[in-house]
């Protein structure tokens, strides 16, 4: 079972705590505020009231021995850097933090977040794409048990067909879109503009997938945590 340590629970972090454990992952949440804690203790495995910022507390609760951590605080920054410092020392695998803008997510990486997000920012993103794209696929309500997500191809499925995959027949699931991200050996010429990675979608049967390639699947909730 996948373990979560979710530190900081304003409308962000709160979402994200609940939906994980909805998913079945074993989540600890975190925040100074009392009354927080206590709105969310019983949606999650354990819910804990202390301040993050304090090295010897995130050790003491075993946030090293966590998947992963959320780093989900609000609107201090300070805060959210030595949160992030602290569960990189403390051994944590997988460290996601929350940033407001590009500068933000220059520091958090510097100080060992392994991944950034900013949520307004990306969500902005993905509705303009949809609209553009005339697509409203991630805005349709799956059915209970069944999401779609977008993963990079298991090293497995790299130099096989569609085909040979067999995913529909084989693990229930459907694979609707291929990204292929522009090679980084690719030349540009000074003023060219950034090139788009390439979209193939619903892909034919023998389309080979290769290294790096992305993918939208959508399939049940319990074979999809397995390519998490």
């Amino acid at each position: 079972m996948l373990k979560v340590a979710v530190l900081g629970l304003g409308r962000f972090g709160n979402a994200v705590a609940m939906e994980l454990s909805r998913l079945g992952a074993e989540v600890l949440a975190v925040d100074r505020s009392r009354k927080l804690i206590e709105e969310i203790s019983s949606y999650v495995a354990e819910a804990e009231g202390f301040d993050a910022t304090e090295p010897n507390l995130l050790a003491s609760r075993g946030i090293g021995k966590m998947d992963v951590a959320v780093v989900a605080v609000g609107t201090n920054f300070e805060a959210s850097v030595l949160i992030t410092m602290q569960c990189k020392t403390l051994g944590v695998p997988n460290v996601v933090a929350k940033a407001l803008n590009p500068e933000q997510e220059a520091v958090l990486r510097k100080v060992g977040a392994d991944h950034v997000i900013k949520p307004e920012e990306d969500m902005g993103k993905r509705l303009a794409e949809h609209l553009v794209n005339r697509s409203i696929v991630n805005f349709v309500e799956l059915p209970t048990g069944f999401s779609l997500i977008r993963m990079k191809v298991p090293q497995e499925w790299v130099g096989k067909s569609l085909a040979e995959l067999r995913l529909l027949s084989e693990l229930r699931m459907n694979l609707v879109q291929v990204i292929r991200p522009v090679p980084e050996s690719a030349e540009k010429a000074e003023g060219d503009p950034e090139q788009e990675p390439e979209k193939f979608p619903l892909p034919a049967g023998n389309m080979v997938l290769q290294e790096n390639d992305l993918a939208d699947v959508i399939g049940t909730d319990k074979v999809l945590k397995k390519f998490e």
